[in-house]
């Protein structure tokens, strides 16, 4: 939905911090170095910065008249492109821009000690491109209406604090949607996969699906209020509640004003397309499912007296609906619902039907269902998006957690009308989404390019990437760190040594000594281990992902390994129990297919970390091996990682193997594929303790490196932050790491 814009800077910013804990009964007070943490905690806060940002376009050349209104002052860029902020308090600005010269830009950034200095680069807009956004998976129910449910009922709960309530269901998903508004109302375009009846009037939840939805009619105001345009309707969940559930659901979609296509009362509804003017371009658009709930009696697709998703697997009818989206547009797009839950990349089959649609002069292809965010590829030159993660949606998984949004630029003048997009990563904190950046964000890009084809180029910004749908868009900076590993010495911690996040290491050379007898590249799997708040909300310094709700565990400023925050224990002599700190989720494995199609499942993981005490008790490590679903335990291990004393900044680290697939639970007889950690520091003998944990990982070991002539190389960016060397004598590696701009 377009707006109409003059070149306006957006920035707001409110500092909150929470105080919220739950009271310990054993927890002897606070202690004097929490309250002194507390102290500095405040001071920081409340800390002024200046800052000053430079706005230029591709050609480097200043963007000048640029102007913000902050805090009842309007800011404007000068003859040099500057805007100079004063008196800023510490912490994340939401920064937007947005003109009819440019493609619309929103950023996360960080007002600190370290930083004075910030260039942003606007990208041009001819007069007959168009920009159009893409969001994954959106519901409004279920947990957002009751945070107790896994399944929906006709019952429409109203609870105490939950996210949405029936009476406010309006305003409520407004403020769910508030932090990617920007974008949003900035794109020419938006559209979402809307996974969900929407309906009033529950009747009959579907009898035997696992997993019933519904949403609210007046929840759909978290779309509408922020631009979103078009809903895909061709999922496994649109007919959670039957014909009844369906027709409501195209009813009340068409009475907010939202476009759609992918589900309706029969075949000739479902398989036909949506065709939208967006400026001097037609768009066609179609979206259908792979799940098709076959195994019940009542399944989920459309037939030719029967209401439902559009069924991908219907290649007649696909191929149909695609050259009917061709011949009526300018530019048809084709979202598809379908792959494996909780997965990395796409299925074969899923890949068959990104290749067999590219076959018929389709331009843009989408995928989404699995809930995580997958690559980019070209398939027959056809671009294609390969999964959206989530956009609005209630699951905690930690793999869920982090979806995108891509805002493809489009120029129906040119031979090649998709030529580059950008791609903004979204976390969804306690379910609701918001921009990010940093570590966070760069973590995202660089395991996306991994899993995208070669013909793809991703740039990492900050908070952001420019996507080009063709290869080596990029220029390359080299920076080159020599280090010597004893023998001793397994895992390196290649973020020691990374210029920045963005970067990857992209070469080593062994200097001195006999090559390793392997390398092998790790994965964090945990992603939110060095406790810091990379999002663009207004609370300031969260730590959601770890439990410190007891007044014993607390974020701390004044004890850091890196960056600006750390998690911090205390226990005095007094306290009877040891301070608990678990990470929220159950981290998960990683599951690829290979070259040949088939399912590898990396099982090989190291718990690591640096941890630094003043009379610091005992700590050590509770670790769980569970099922991915239903949360099996197959075991519990309780492993050392300090004695209780005086250290300064030390690494520890466990290696561990999930057991063999032959070991099973359950009925369904479910494998180890996940584990839960904990850890719990003990009261000292004496006095007061101080513990400090930070840039905690879980890493998955996964590729074997190949040294050749004591050489190892590859160009192709990847997320890999550690590496494991296997070696019976001292080595002196030359690492090198590459940075795209």
């Amino acid at each position: 939905m377009k707006r109409t814009f003059t070149l306006v800077i957006s920035v707001i910013f409110i500092a909150f911090l929470n105080a919220c804990k739950v009271e310990d009964p054993y927890d002897a007070g606070e202690t004097e170095a929490q309250k002194t943490e507390s102290q500095i905690r405040e001071e920081y806060l409340q800390k002024t910065h200046s800052i000053t940002i430079t706005i230029v376009n591709e050609n480097n050349e200043p963007v000048v008249g640029a102007t913000t209104s902050f805090n009842n002052t309007v800011y404007t860029s000068d003859n040099n492109g500057n805007i100079l902020f004063e008196n800023m308090t510490t912490g994340n600005y939401r920064l937007a821009i947005n003109t009819p010269d440019y493609l619309p830009h929103t950023e996360t950034i960080r007002f600190n000690n370290f930083t004075n200095t910030k260039k942003i680069t606007l990208l041009s807009k001819s007069t007959n491109e168009v920009e159009l956004l893409f969001a994954g998976d959106t519901m409004f129910g279920r947990r957002y209406l009751d945070p107790s449910l896994t399944t929906m009922t006709a019952d429409i709960p109203d609870v105490d604090d939950a996210l949405i309530r029936p009476a406010t269901a309006s305003e409520d998903a407004k403020k769910l949607s508030q932090y990617v508004a920007p974008l949003f109302l900035a794109a020419d375009f938006a559209s979402v996969n809307l996974e969900s009846p929407v309906t009033a009037t529950p009747q009959t939840a579907h009898p035997s699906k696992e997993f019933s939805f519904f949403s609210l009619p007046e929840s759909l105001a978290g779309l509408t209020e922020i631009g979103v345009d078009y809903v895909a309707l061709g999922n496994n969940h649109v007919y959670d509640f039957l014909e009844d559930g369906l027709v409501d659901t195209i009813l009340e979609v068409d009475n907010a004003g939202l476009a759609h296509s992918g589900a309706g009362k029969d075949n000739l509804a479902s398989y036909t397309p949506k065709f939208i003017d967006v400026s001097t371009i037609k768009l066609g658009l179609f979206s259908a499912t792979s799940i098709l709930g076959n195994e019940h009696d009542i399944n989920y697709v459309s037939g030719d007296n029967k209401g439902g998703a559009a069924d991908l697997t219907n290649t007649p009818l696909v191929i149909e609906a695609v050259e009917n989206a061709n011949a009526n547009s300018d530019y048809s797009i084709v979202q598809m619902h379908g792959g494996n839950e909780y997965s990395y990349a796409p299925t074969p089959y899923i890949a068959e039907r990104f290749q067999t649609i590219s076959e018929y002069d389709v331009n843009l292809l989408i995928a989404h269902h699995p809930h995580v965010a997958q690559g980019f590829a070209m398939y027959n030159n056809v671009p294609a998006i390969l999964g959206l993660g989530n956009f609005i949606f209630d699951q905690n998984r930690l793999e869920t957690l982090l979806g995108v949004a891509v805002m493809v630029k489009v120029n129906k003048d040119s031979s090649t009308p998709t030529e580059r997009a950008v791609v903004y990563p979204v976390y969804i904190e306690e379910y609701q989404p918001k921009f990010t950046h940093g570590f966070l964000s760069n973590y995202l890009i660089r395991r996306l390019a991994n899993l995208s084809d070669d013909n793809i180029t991703l740039i990492p910004r900050d908070g952001y990437a420019d996507l080009f749908f063709s290869k080596d868009q990029m220029q390359v900076t080299e920076y080159a760190e020599t280090i010597t590993v004893s023998a001793e010495q397994r895992i390196i911690d290649l973020r020691n040594y990374a210029p920045s996040s963005a970067a990857f290491l992209s070469k080593i050379e062994v200097i001195e000594g006999s090559a390793p007898i392997s390398l092998k590249f790790g994965r964090d799997m945990m992603i939110f281990g060095d406790f810091e708040d990379w999002d663009n909300d207004d609370e300031q310094f969260e730590v959601a992902r770890w439990d410190h709700s007891s007044d014993s565990v607390t974020p701390c400023i004044s004890n850091i390994r890196s960056g600006l925050q750390a998690l911090c224990s205390a226990r005095t002599q007094f306290d009877n129990t040891p301070s608990l700190i678990p990470f929220r989720q159950t981290i998960r494995t990683m599951e690829l297919y290979d070259n040949e199609n088939n399912l590898e499942v990396f099982k090989d993981f190291s718990v690591f970390g640096y941890i630094k005490g003043d009379n610091a008790g005992k700590v050590d490590l509770k670790l769980v091996t569970t099922t991915a679903e239903d949360a099996l335990e197959f075991s519990t291990q309780y492993i050392d990682i300090a004695n209780a004393g005086n250290y300064s900044w030390q690494a520890f680290n466990y290696n561990f193997t999930l057991p063999p697939d032959t070991t099973t639970l359950g009925p369904d007889n479910l494998p180890a594929r996940g584990v839960k950690v904990t850890f719990r520091h003990f009261p000292p003998a004496n006095d007061e303790a101080n513990l400090v944990l930070d840039d905690l990982a879980m890493i998955l070991w996964q590729d074997t490196l190949v040294v050749s002539d004591g050489i190892w190389q590859s160009n192709k960016m990847h997320g890999f932050d550690f590496l494991y060397v296997d070696t019976n004598a001292p080595v002196t590696y030359k690492l090198t790491f590459s940075t795209f701009e």
